[in-house]
């Protein structure tokens, strides 16, 4: 192959994998249209990770039952929530013990109003589940998947 046509397959191809190495193609996880019933959360640091790759994919279907850390996946511009789904919310734990930081920290992932609701409603204040359902959400600027 000449070295001319080597050298514009690579100027085409790196892109790609760099992308795909950032993740930034990888459209599968959580996606529409292939809805997840349940996430039970996770690490925020790991899921802030993922929310960051994310941040600006067009369509992003919460699961049915989203908890914890999947709540920051609403930072995703087009995340929506589908009907009949709830998200829950409570404080983040460091050693099983509440951690303002981390609340404040992944209090900066969510939309305004939805911080807003967080806050009135003492969402992060304790352990215990608070659940936000489809219907306040949309109310709250959340939109709801077709």
């Amino acid at each position: 192959m000449p070295k001319r046509l080597n050298a514009a397959i690579l100027l085409v191809l790196l892109p790609i994998a760099t992308a795909r190495a950032d993740g930034l193609l990888d459209r599968v996880a959580n996606r529409e249209p292939a809805p997840v019933s349940e996430d039970d959360g996770g690490s925020v640091l790991e899921r802030a990770a993922f929310v960051k790759s994310h941040r600006d994919d067009f369509s992003f279907r919460l699961p049915l039952k989203c908890y914890s850390s999947c709540t920051l996946l609403l930072a995703i511009r087009g995340a929506c929530v589908q009907p009949g789904s709830h998200l829950y919310f409570h404080s983040a734990t460091v050693d099983g013990r509440r951690s303002p930081r981390w609340d404040a920290y992944a209090m900066g992932f969510y939309p305004a109003p939805v911080r807003h609701w967080v806050v009135a409603h003492r969402a992060l204040a304790s352990l215990r589940f608070t659940a936000l359902d489809w219907r306040t959400a949309a109310h709250l600027g959340v939109r709801v998947c077709d």
